[in-house]
């Protein structure tokens, strides 16, 4: 175990060194975040955190063991959206274009070595539910929704990184119990590059605002990560473990995702329309500090993470797992309630009150 926290301390120093070199060339690039009436920062952020997790990454990747490092689709793959990230951050890409360099991405990652979801486990006790041909578009959707499901999550200090370092923390927890080393390896670089950016990132005594940001290019990559190793483990060859057991890990940031599009479409707006309505904002609205948010997210992300694990270490039907899923997101959907109802009594209490003194007819009486 030794040489392997040697990686481990590697890419996470890796991160803090690249971070610190690439802060200086972001203002000559314009891989800089500007304040607006939309982000409250203040002032002149640095999106260079998603370029030194996955530069950090390749570096330690290719200082292990050949068995141990990510295969050559998913670099590729990753690749290709840190660069898409990187421009969009610069450019403002099209939302349309990204999507289609996203779908590419995922394919470039999942086909040639078809690693495709082909069973979303038992989730009515009566056997598991087989995709048949309907495994590799459904593989593909889930690839691109968590690509978008962390891009969206990006919006509040140490949220995105933080609850990306929860699911390869608990992800990598999995592949251990299975000794899957091949797997645990790339995991936990991932997992010691993001808290290598998150040092900048999530406020603490010591930063008391994010240095850096992560910008599309990490947030994007790591969504995919968590998407490909998520995807890995549910694969026969490697011990196949529950799909209803590997939703837990990201769940908060799935259901936080789910619950805009639906709120977009119904408000007849683009589901990739901008706005303040994500959960770490709807917590600040509440009284919470920006620090305090992000903890309380990460936190989640955190237990319920733990609930996924344990029901994959301790053999927990498919069907409980899977159904169980719906008591946090009834949660979810009760605090969006209780938010848009507060919104509408303080909108009610600013409107101005209506002029009683003078008659309807204009005339005095």
């Amino acid at each position: 175990m030794q040489p392997h926290l040697t990686h481990f301390l590697n890419a996470f120093l890796l991160s803090v060194v690249m971070i610190m070199m690439l802060e200086r060339v972001a203002f000559r690039v314009g891989l800089v975040d500007y304040p607006t009436e939309r982000k409250a920062h203040g002032r002149h952020v640095p999106l260079v955190g998603g370029l030194a997790i996955f530069m950090s990454f390749l570096v330690a990747s290719f200082l292990a063991e050949e068995a141990q490092r990510a295969p050559w689709n998913f670099i590729v793959g990753a690749g290709a959206l840190v660069m898409l990230g990187a421009l969009d951050d610069i450019l403002d890409i099209p939302a349309l274009i990204k999507l289609m360099v996203q779908i590419i991405a995922a394919s470039i990652i999942i086909i040639p070595g078809w690693h495709l979801i082909g069973s979303l486990g038992d989730l009515f006790g009566q056997g598991s539910v087989h995709l048949g041909p309907a495994a590799l578009p459904f593989t593909l959707v889930f690839m691109v929704g968590l690509i978008n499901a962390f891009n969206m999550l990006d919006g509040v200090d140490g949220v995105a990184g933080g609850a990306a370092a929860c699911a390869f923390f608990w992800l990598a927890v999995m592949a251990s119990s299975g000794d899957q080393v091949g797997i645990t390896v790339p995991l936990l670089l991932l997992l010691s590059a993001t808290l290598g950016f998150l040092t900048f990132n999530m406020r603490h005594p010591w930063c008391q605002r994010a240095r850096v940001f992560m910008g599309d290019a990490g947030s994007t990559m790591l969504g995919a990560a968590i998407a490909f190793f998520t995807i890995s483990l549910n694969s026969r060859s490697t011990g196949e473990i529950s799909l209803p057991a590997l939703l837990w890990l990201f769940a908060v940031p799935a259901l936080d995702t789910l619950s805009l599009i639906v709120r977009r479409i119904w408000a007849g707006r683009s589901p990739f329309s901008a706005d303040r309505d994500h959960l770490h904002h709807l917590f600040l609205e509440s009284g919470a500090t920006p620090g305090q948010a992000s903890a309380i997210v990460v936190a989640l992300c955190a237990l319920h993470g733990a609930i996924g694990t344990a029901g994959a270490v301790l053999g927990v039907p498919d069907s409980l797992l899977v159904w169980g899923l719906l008591v946090p997101a009834a949660l979810h959907t009760l605090f969006v309630l209780w938010r848009s109802a507060e919104r509408s009594t303080a909108a009610l209490v600013r409107m101005p009150a209506l002029d009683t003194s003078a008659p309807s007819n204009g005339r005095r009486p």
